[in-house]
């Protein structure tokens, strides 16, 4: 799963990018010149057990990362207006990103907890990174995917029993699909983004992530 800014993820620790048709940790791979992504970002945080329904979760997720585009200024300010509290949890970011900035936070839902996870920062060729997770880890993945496919208005480009990928830029206040020769001129215009859905266990991990030149 490779783009080509020069960035990978060290799959080391619980937060990681993942290969869309394995399960098996792999990592981007980015260079200066182009901006190819094949795949998106799969991310598992070790967290306590929760049962937060797939409305109360999907909504956490579309108001803290799909609304503001996981713009991290914008996401942690969302968290802080909804009662997000610190957290500690160990996840890793992305090779060939200097992080800048990373809050980990969770909430709960009625008896549940959600858990939120953002970061952003810059590659050597300034290329802009953020990222937005939140994660339950007991929620049906289908109707999740349904909800996200809702949202951003547009089938996955890439699914699996487990995962579904949608790729994507803003286009004022809808979101068009891109193809792959199509990600160098959506990340120098209005962003690339990526949302990914994932199984985990009896759970799933909703991701936006978003590259800008």
């Amino acid at each position: 799963m490779a783009y080509a800014l020069g960035l990978g993820r060290n799959p080391a620790s619980g937060l990681f990018v993942g290969q869309p048709t394995s399960s098996r940790p792999k990592e981007y791979r980015v260079n200066p010149i182009t901006l190819s992504l094949i795949a998106t970002a799969a991310v598992s945080i070790a967290v306590p057990a929760c049962a937060a329904g797939e409305d109360q979760a999907f909504d956490a997720f579309r108001a803290l990362c799909a609304d503001t585009a996981a713009d991290y200024p914008a996401v942690v300010a969302k968290a802080d207006a909804g009662g997000w509290k610190p957290a500690e949890i160990l996840a890793e970011t992305m090779k060939g990103v200097s992080v800048t900035d990373k809050t980990s936070r969770t909430q709960a839902v009625g008896d549940s907890i959600l858990t939120l996870f953002a970061w952003r920062g810059v590659t050597p060729t300034s290329v802009k990174v953020s990222d937005c997770t939140v994660r339950v880890e007991r929620a049906g993945f289908a109707d999740l995917q349904g909800r996200a496919q809702t949202w951003v208005g547009m089938a996955p480009q890439q699914a699996t029993p487990q995962k579904a990928i949608f790729h994507f830029t803003d286009a004022g206040t809808t979101h068009r699909a891109i193809a792959s020769a199509e990600y160098e001129a959506a990340a120098a215009g209005a962003g690339l983004e990526i949302m990914t859905v994932t199984a985990d266990g009896p759970g799933a991990t909703l991701d936006l992530l978003k590259i800008k030149r």
